[in-house]
């Protein structure tokens, strides 16, 4: 017979129904007798020898912390648990065991501050880079697409066979037409033996009238041969009209039978967590013409090499998409594919402006377990799109993820994040956000192509009214007041926060700037080219960081098709802070880094005050071979931004939710 009262089983777990780790992980249970510290392992038991009241606490760094009470009887039966004001948890309880012995089990799932509990698990054991710009992403990519020996998945919103991914100097301005081509996405994926698959968004739903736009003849090539080993399909995003939007609930216990299957009949009940990110009425007929129409896409930018190694970021494969981190006015490899050699040339020496202008963005290579993840993101669209009997299907065919075991070869903490429209329902980036913004303390960092994301903007306002130091740093584009349907949320967004936090909320743009040498009297003349901000990125405190292809906008976290990686890692997050502004200043800022907002803010000013100058002299002055002076020489890229009253938009009529 057993001696002790009571029994009870264990389960420390995260909110994805995983081992919390050792180090870092605190499980106690409080009672008549004293507080006694247990070991976290999954399926660990406490004994009871007496009866009374007790507490059971379960805490792990960067978890929220979970306790309750529990009451143990005379004759050993455990009551209590009550989970009122717990309902973020995962909480599963069996009263007794399956044998009917004295033995109580509970699994505790504890959420992460930061990361997404809706979402795919937090991954351990990766190893992350951020790749700045398309010279270093794109290279990156091609060298693992070369070394890829069973399977490549590639997904991009648009798609252009003959994209160049290096382009070495000087032999790329000189290049003969075959060997130009083998530097492009499909000269070097065609060289591949691993088996292929491509998927591309398409506009106004699935294989439209418009499908054209986003691919190209050479692709469609593949697609329509059989047995080739390269394979293609398109998808649309057909999400339109009028709906509530909530994130998706999802099973605690379904999480803790999949982690562990061989215990799965412990809690045969379920428990359904709901988000605590807020949800919203979608209306697409808030428009001028009062209709709704299909304004969604799949704009997800990620490819995945052999399940082992995955690039998550902004860059399309596509001309546009290709830049180096020197934004160079006059970058002749900023060109076309069919540009000729005289027009390359022609950049070069300064006579002609390349058919591409500057562009900034990121992209994330990450190797080891998360790269499944993003495998499993394009699992999941390709086998709807092969059920769905998509164009193309017939020649498609089905995969299946690996399971085995990859080696843990670095230390961040990373999540891969989707926004997947209905029937996927995912939302984890909208949540990764969400948690970043409620934990800032110090500052909230964006740089995206867009700020217009009211549905982010009232937890921005809470936290910065809740936290007095806390500063908000937005680097964007200017909008087309004429052509851009966004351009009145974007003006009242940045309205909003200049009235509510004029010294706290700082907007910037980013600038290339050179000059030319011409003939008569005012010689000298600048060039000022406005950098297409085309980043995706977040950073809070220099401890959060999420990159990818969602931008700030509300369509982006609700319905239009994303894929961010998100990443917390102190270190890690703050070296890339550090290298992102000191690329922006155009200087290494070392230890001045520590007040880097102060340092862009200053540059703004400096930089604006050299376009001053030159707009006072008609953007030309005269020099005669002199060198240019300091009040006519910005400094890095970085200029001040401002937007009018949204009254000034063409398109006011719109609902936040559309562009």
């Amino acid at each position: 017979m057993d001696p002790k009262l009571a029994r009870l089983q264990i389960w420390p777990l995260d909110i994805w129904g995983q081992p919390l780790p050792v180090t870092g992980t605190q499980l106690t249970v409080t009672g008549p007798s004293g507080t006694v510290q247990l070991t976290p392992d999954p399926g660990a038991e406490a004994s009871f020898e007496t009866a009374g009241d007790f507490t059971l606490c379960l805490s792990s760094d960067q978890f929220r912390e979970f306790c309750m009470e529990f009451t143990i009887d005379a004759g050993g039966q455990i009551s209590g648990f009550d989970t009122t004001g717990s309902e973020a948890f995962g909480f599963l309880y069996r009263g007794t065991s399956p044998d009917g012995a004295t033995l109580s089990s509970i699994a505790v799932g504890l959420p992460h501050n930061w990361f997404s509990s809706s979402g795919r698990p937090m991954r351990r054991g990766n190893q992350i880079t951020l790749l700045m710009d398309g010279e270093e992403a794109w290279e990156a990519v091609r060298k693992e697409l070369e070394q890829a020996q069973h399977q490549i998945l590639m997904a991009s919103w648009w798609w252009e066979s003959d994209f160049e991914l290096t382009r070495e100097l000087p032999e790329h301005l000189t290049l003969g037409e075959a060997a130009r081509w083998r530097n492009t996405v499909v000269g070097v994926l065609e060289a591949s033996p691993a088996i292929i698959r491509v998927l591309v968004g398409e506009f106004w739903g699935s294989h439209d009238i418009f499908d054209w736009i986003t691919r190209d003849d050479t692709i469609l090539s593949f697609a329509e041969t059989p047995n080739d080993g390269f394979e293609f399909m398109g998808q649309g995003n057909a999400t339109s009209d009028q709906f509530r939007f909530d994130v998706a609930t999802f099973d605690f216990a379904a999480r803790f039978a999949e982690g562990f299957p061989m215990f799965s009949g412990i809690f045969p009940d379920a428990q359904w967590i709901a988000s605590e990110a807020p949800g919203k009425d979608v209306d697409f007929s808030e428009s001028p013409v009062g209709v709704a129409f299909q304004a969604a896409s799949w704009h997800q930018k990620f490819s995945v090499m052999d399940q082992a190694v995955t690039f998550v970021g902004g860059m399309n494969v596509k001309a546009t998409d290709w830049d180096t981190s020197e934004h160079a006015v006059y970058e002749p490899r900023r060109m076309t594919y069919e540009s000729t050699t005289a027009e390359r040339l022609d950049v070069l020496n300064k006579d002609a402006e390349p058919t591409q202008g500057p562009r900034k963005d990121y992209v994330l290579r990450i190797e080891g377990s998360a790269a499944r993840d993003s495998a499993d993101v394009f699992l999941r669209r390709w086998q709807y799109q092969l059920a769905a009997g998509a164009e193309f299907s017939a020649n498609a065919s089905p995969f299946s993820i690996d399971t085995s075991p990859l080696p843990e070869s670095g230390s961040s903490l990373v999540q891969i994040t989707a926004t997947m429209p209905v029937p996927f329902s995912e939302n984890a980036i909208l949540e990764t956000w969400f948690n970043a913004i409620r934990n800032a303390e110090d500052t909230i960092f964006i740089e995206d192509q867009y700020f217009r994301i009211p549905f982010l903007t009232g937890e921005i306002t809470a936290r910065m009214n809740a936290r007095p130091n806390l500063r908000l740093v937005v680097i964007t584009k200017p909008v087309d007041e004429w052509t851009d349907g966004g351009c009145y949320w974007t003006h009242v967004t940045v309205g909003e926060l200049r009235q509510q936090f004029p010294t706290r909320f700082f907007l910037f743009q980013l600038r290339s700037f050179d000059t030319v040498v011409t003939w008569g009297i005012d010689e000298t003349e600048s060039r000022f080219t406005d950098i297409d901000v085309h980043s995706k990125m977040l950073i809070v405190d220099d401890r959060f960081m999420s990159v990818g292809s969602c931008n700030k906008n509300n369509r982006g976290v609700i319905y239009e098709g994303e894929l961010n990686t998100a990443v917390y890692d102190p270190d890690w997050v703050r070296e890339q802070r550090i290298r992102i502004v000191d690329n922006i200043l155009g200087y290494p800022t070392s230890a001045l880094s520590t007040d880097w907002v102060t340092l862009l803010s200053n540059a703004a000013r400096n930089n604006d005050q050299v376009w001053a100058a030159w707009d006072d002299e008609g953007f030309d002055i005269s020099l005669d071979g002199a060198p240019l002076p300091a009040g006519y020489t910005p400094s890095g890229f970085i200029y001040s931004l401002s937007f009018r009253d949204p009254v000034d938009c063409l398109v006011e009529d719109v609902g936040p939710d559309l562009f």
